[in-house]
């Protein structure tokens, strides 16, 4: 179990938006890096061989994004070659990867976020104060997985009455198809039978299966802080990087990347002391 469940549920997604608000707000090359790191490592202990084909697609991104933003922006000092008579350049190359490395770890830290938080944990956090939105939110997050258990069923379904496995556009378009109608069908019973047990309705009693404790305080008063210093360092243009015309020679503030860099592996690094405890506890032997 991740560590961060052991949590209010307050608390993980506090963490993640922290780690995911940097990520999205700036293209230091080194803060996308240490988004990236710390992202595989959470990914990898929660999901463990899972992730695997997550991780190929996101190194697909970065390589396709890296190989493909030259022949569209020429702009760049350095030329490396000519495709045709259109240079491609060194610095529109490296621009694409930071792209495809934002993109990535964007996917990597969402995957790890819908693997931890569930739908009742945004229910216990918004369905008291927003609970219409928090329903939606929730519905939203667990659409995907269900369609896609969903398709699965479907699709076994007729290779067990005989149908060939070959590939087949208009098998898949009807399956799809299907799919989408029962997930609808879904979504609308589920808002039917919210509304009549009086879901979002003010006399409704709002009951929490765990209580905010000093613990959790804590737990989301180290990120925050670290979150905010980082925002701190990049409003002041400490942690500026471009690209074009020739590459940034500064950009790397060792206090700014060792604040974004423990905040993106706090986790791991309890995960990593939970372990290391189990194995070495006595209680065992």
């Amino acid at each position: 179990m991740c560590y961060l469940k052991t949590f209010d549920p307050t608390v993980p997604m506090m963490y993640f938006a922290c780690v995911m608000s940097i990520c999205v707000f700036t293209s230091n090359p080194y803060l996308q890096a240490c988004s990236l790191a710390g992202g595989i490592m959470l990914l990898i202990f929660v999901k463990g061989r899972r992730s695997v084909r997550l991780l190929i697609g996101c190194a697909l991104i970065m390589a396709v994004m890296g190989a493909t933003n030259p022949l569209f922006v020429h702009r760049g000092l350095t030329e490396l070659f000519f495709v045709g008579d259109s240079p491609y350049t060194l610095e529109a190359l490296l621009y694409g990867l930071s792209l495809g490395c934002s993109i990535a770890s964007l996917l990597i830290w969402f995957s790890v976020f819908n693997a931890v938080i569930s739908q009742d944990d945004i229910l216990a956090v918004f369905g008291k104060r927003l609970p219409k939105t928090a329903l939606v939110i929730s519905m939203i997050l667990g659409f995907i997985p269900k369609l896609r258990r969903k398709y699965t069923e479907l699709l076994h379904a007729q290779y067990g009455s005989g149908v060939s496995r070959k590939p087949s556009l208009k098998r898949t378009a009807a399956v799809f198809t299907a799919c989408l109608s029962a997930q609808s069908e879904r979504v609308i019973d589920i808002s039917m039978s919210m509304k009549a047990r009086g879901y979002g309705l003010k006399s409704r009693t709002f009951a929490h299966r765990r209580r905010f404790r000093k613990k959790d305080a804590a737990a989301i008063a180290v990120p925050l802080a670290l979150c905010i210093a980082c925002f701190v360092y990049i409003g002041s243009g400490k942690l500026d990087y471009w690209y074009y015309p020739r590459l940034s020679p500064g950009g790397f503030e060792p206090a700014a990347v060792m604040c974004y860099l423990l905040l993106c592996i706090l986790p791991v690094f309890f995960i990593v002391k939970e372990k290391f405890l189990w194995r070495n506890c006595p209680a065992k032997t």
